[in-house]
């Protein structure tokens, strides 16, 4: 079997731009695509305004996932906000551990079956139509053809089986997301995951509906308006709740610790002091108020008494206190 090597084509050095060798040494297997290449378009642009629409447009990312790594950019000290002090880039922190993909797909709306191909399916096999009718049940609409494309390539090109469909799409309406661009996007994830049987369905169901309530009680404790989370942000939730057991209280209160540091939200950063604390073994707010105190109790000693005597001492025993004269 023939292995082709390569070197690298020096042709190309005429028009290069910089890429922060920190980011290399200390990020490069912690980063996803969509930082990676918001990074690099950043890098390329240097000069630029930061345009999340505009970079989305460019990478092929949805503005959010562009707004989630900026965040995640930040973080790493190659980003400064216009409105905070200039500080040295931070130390390299844990990112939450995400399951890698054992596939990836392409997105559906670039390889939509024609409708005489739906027509075909429909008549193979007969449990297509089906689920088409049951969705619509479900649903409470008729669904055209760009909504039975998507169900039927998340069948056929994902390999989900119907009764996962199902599940998939009963969750999305629960959660008050039942458009087929969500429903879409969630069916890729499950089939890239293989959630391909009931039970890992229900499992994934069960993960999901955690981190929402887990955010609905932290964002209500901090003020925060968003109804759900961001991608990113569901993996740092599952990865405190799921991994760390952090409770929404104990989230808050990184969230409190962090605003000491940063007026902007930052969940890089609450999983920086989440981190420390497992490591240290914190769990309760009691906890995190007996750390506090053996740190203030360290920083501020009691003053040791120079005195040669024990006052009380000489109290209890009746006794005058020892005058002292100067010069004597």
């Amino acid at each position: 079997m023939f292995i082709m090597s390569y070197i690298f084509n020096s042709a190309v050095l005429g028009s290069m731009f910089a890429v922060p060798s920190q980011v290399v040494d200390n990020y490069i297997k912690l980063a996803s695509a969509s930082q990676l290449k918001t990074l690099l378009w950043i890098c390329r642009h240097i000069s630029e305004p930061i345009d999340p629409a505009i970079i989305s447009r460019e990478i092929g990312y949805s503005v959010g996932d562009v707004e989630d790594a900026l965040t995640v950019i930040a973080s790493w000290g190659v980003l400064i906000g216009t409105d905070v002090t200039v500080s040295p880039a931070p130390a390299a922190v844990e990112e939450p551990k995400k399951e890698e993909p054992q596939k990836h797909f392409d997105d559906i709306s670039a390889s939509k079956p024609s409708s005489e191909q739906i027509m075909t399916r429909c008549k193979e096999d007969p449990e297509i139509p089906a689920m088409f009718a049951d969705i619509e049940k479900m649903l409470g609409k008729t669904l055209g053809y760009d909504s039975r494309s998507i169900l039927l390539m998340m069948h056929d090109h994902y390999g989900l089986p119907i009764e996962v469909i199902y599940m998939l799409v009963d969750y999305c309406k629960s959660v008050g997301k039942s458009g087929f661009s969500y429903i879409s996007k969630v069916g890729k994830t499950w089939g890239e995951r293989e959630i391909d049987t009931i039970e890992k369905a229900d499992e994934q169901i069960k993960i999901l509906n955690s981190c929402n309530r887990l955010w609905t009680d932290f964002a209500e404790m901090a003020g925060i308006q968003n109804p759900r989370p961001s991608s990113s942000q569901s993996a740092y939730l599952r990865t405190w709740s799921v991994e760390l057991k952090f409770n929404a209280e104990m989230i808050y209160l990184a969230y409190e610790e962090m605003l000491n540091h940063t007026s902007k939200l930052s969940f890089p950063y609450m999983n920086k002091i989440l981190m420390n604390w497992h490591s240290k073994g914190i769990k309760t707010p009691d906890d995190i108020e007996k750390e506090k105190e053996e740190y203030r109790r360290k920083k501020s000693p009691a003053a040791k008494s120079d005195a040669s005597y024990d006052i009380n001492e000489f109290i209890k025993r009746g006794e005058a206190l020892p005058v002292y004269k100067k010069g004597s």
